[in-house]
């Protein structure tokens, strides 16, 4: 018998996503298939037959026992048979050319090619026991097996991202035919190719504005423009964008220090991520002229790390230098040289585009929580299936085990469920599976 975890998993403009549950499902006799995996099918009680049958000289004893309220069954036989010495009670002993045939399924039937008469009682919602003993060679036994389901839960987890873009005047600037600031806004939210208008329904998606008065006449700094993190956000993040224009200064340090606070308060059921998107060299609250703010941002970028909201960092134009980009990259994910991390310098729209297209992906990761567990060394017992194509098990382009309840599918395997709509079967045997 196996369990048959299934669970159809829609896209939409290379999205997938997942419902709540999932249903494993019995397979049950001659429902299974020839490998051992069933289809698909309702979740059924799996039900035993026996059938012993025996030859000359017989001692055959028939007891039925059932279960539920009230419930009981008795029998008694006495039989006289033609051939000589033939006794039964309860137990039935015959001489010569005793058939005896039992069959179990819920009731008991009892029945002798010698002459005799049986009385059997039995509740209708029972277990059944059957023993045939001839001549102590034969010994066959059965019992109602029990139903095999559970329902699971396995979904990807959902990340919460705040994009922080950089507000300051310099984003006014000419960007492959149209300002820094509107092709931030068209990667972001455009229908065809905005990374927020496409994943919405799959990343909790927050929008912070940042810039600061030039010498702080207001006293303010940084002054933030910010959205609620939510799924299906691009509308009022789009709104908020639409709002605003670019002016004054670059706080970046000062700026991730307050964005941090707000990702910490959500719940740890994702990972927590600042895509920030800046044109220049910061400044700092303290020190607003010259731009000399690259220790203050470097120390707010670690600190996040540490705090545990990876920062990934997006050049909007060539106007900061790859050194500054480099240590804010390593900070904000903590790494450090030689094995630098990732940072995007974009050059024009598509860049810009490509470049959280690439982030966002990476942290939609590929993860499979379920709520069952799957016996320690009983992997190979299981098998995934994208499209109905079997991915194979501690593969490069495979799935592995992360924890008894963690699946996760890595390579091609991962790349085809972020960027098209996809089919995941997860089918395991029983024994592999700890409910």
């Amino acid at each position: 018998m196996q369990f048959v975890i299934r669970r159809v998993i829609p896209a939409i403009g290379g999205v997938f996503s997942f419902a709540a549950a999932a249903v494993v499902v019995p397979a049950c006799g001659n429902n299974c298939s020839d490998d051992g995996f069933a289809g698909s099918q309702s979740l059924e009680t799996c039900q035993a037959m026996s059938l012993s049958d025996s030859n000359g000289p017989s001692d055959s004893n028939s007891d039925s026992a059932s279960a539920g309220p009230a419930s009981a069954s008795n029998s008694d036989s006495q039989t006289a048979s033609d051939s000589a010495g033939s006794d039964s009670n309860s137990d039935s002993n015959s001489s010569a050319g005793t058939d005896s045939n039992s069959d179990s399924n819920s009731n008991s039937d009892s029945n002798s090619a010698t002459d005799s008469s049986s009385n059997s009682n039995s509740n209708s919602n029972s277990n059944s026991n059957s023993n045939s003993n001839t001549n102590g060679e034969t010994e066959t036994g059965s019992d109602t097996e029990e139903i095999c389901g559970a329902n699971v839960l396995f979904a990807p987890t959902e990340p919460y991202v705040v994009v922080l873009v950089d507000q300051s005047g310099s984003m006014t600037q000419n960007f492959s035919g149209q300002t820094r600031w509107e092709a931030v806004y068209e990667a972001l939210f455009d229908q065809d190719v905005g990374v927020v208008a496409q994943y919405e329904s799959q990343v909790h998606f927050g929008l912070s504005l940042y810039t600061s008065f030039n010498g702080f006449d207001f006293g303010e700094c940084p002054v933030m423009a910010e959205t609620p993190v939510a799924l299906n956000n691009s509308a009022a993040m789009d709104a908020l964008y639409s709002q605003n224009v670019p002016e004054d200064d670059t706080p970046t340090g000062e700026a991730i220090d307050a964005v941090v606070p707000t990702l910490l308060a959500l719940p740890d059921d994702g990972p927590k991520v600042i895509v920030l998107a800046t044109d220049g060299e910061p400044d700092s609250c303290a020190e607003p002229d010259p731009q000399n703010g690259q220790a203050v941002s470097v120390a707010a970028a670690a600190n996040a790390y540490t705090a545990g909201v990876q920062v990934f960092v997006i050049s909007v134009g060539n106007d900061v230098s790859d050194q500054h980009l480099q240590d804010l990259a390593n900070a904000g994910l903590g790494q450090m040289a030689p094995d630098d991390a990732e940072f995007w310098k974009a050059n024009d729209s598509q860049g810009l585009v490509d470049a959280f297209n690439t982030i966002i992906n990476g942290v939609r990761d590929c993860k499979l929580a379920l709520n069952v567990e799957v016996v320690d060394g009983m992997e190979s017992e299981c098998r995934v299936t994208i499209n109905d194509d079997e991915v194979p098990y501690e593969d490069p382009d495979g799935w592995q085990l992360n924890a008894p309840d963690e699946i996760e599918l890595v390579g091609d395997a991962c790349v085809a469920i972020q960027e098209g709509e996809v089919k995941v079967v997860i089918e395991c045997a029983c024994e592999a599976i700890i409910e």
